[in-house]
Order: C-alpha cells, then sequence, then structure tokens
C-alpha cells in the first residue's frame, strides 16, 4: 500500500522510538506483520502475561502508547494509514478505510 520505502522508514521510526523508551521490561517482537496490519509492541510480543498487565498499568499512567501514536500520526499519517491503540499493549496500524475485518 505504501511501498517498501516508506514502510522502511516507519519502522525504523518505531524502533528508534521504542529504543528510547525506559519500560518496567521489554521483550521480543517489537514489530510484527499480520495480514493487513503492522502490529506495533513497546513492550513486546513475547512478554508473559504478568509482563503484559505490568506494562497496561504503567501504560495507563505514562500515556506510552498515545504519546507513540501522537508521534506516528504526525511522522505518516500523511500516508494514508490509521495508528489505533489496541489491546493491552500494541498499537495496529493498517491503510485508511481499514479495520481489523480485512486481516481476518
Amino acid at each position: 500500500h505504501i511501498g517498501d520505502d516508506k514502510l522502511q522508514k516507519m519502522i525504523n521510526f518505531c524502533l528508534k522510538y521504542m529504543s528510547d523508551l525506559e519500560l518496567p521490561v521489554k521483550r521480543g517482537t517489537f514489530i510484527e506483520f499480520r495480514s493487513g496490519l503492522i502490529n506495533i509492541c513497546p513492550v513486546g510480543r513475547s512478554c508473559s502475561q504478568e509482563e503484559r498487565d505490568q506494562f497496561a498499568e504503567f501504560d495507563k499512567e505514562n500515556g506510552i502508547r498515545e504519546k507513540f501514536r501522537a508521534a506516528l500520526v504526525e511522522q505518516f499519517g500523511h500516508l494514508g494509514l490509521r495508528f489505533v491503540i489496541g489491546g493491552q499493549i500494541s498499537i495496529d496500524a493498517f491503510p485508511e478505510g481499514w479495520d481489523k475485518r480485512y486481516c481476518l
């Protein structure tokens, strides 16, 4: 949808942004390609349920994902992408007009 060059710039931005975050823990798989969307996860998809809960509480107190989402919108909103906070630990990126139904 946006091309590999722009996608790589977005991924590099995400990885740099997350590398500067101080979180209770960080685990693996910070960016996951799914059918129809990209899942961006500051704590890492490999976290345990306890770590997930810990991050969720930390995020409520510190607005980690909301600030990250705002930075993504500012940097990449012009590409026709939506950035949506999802579940307890992540942000989903997908084309305008799409939602999770497209990835099922």
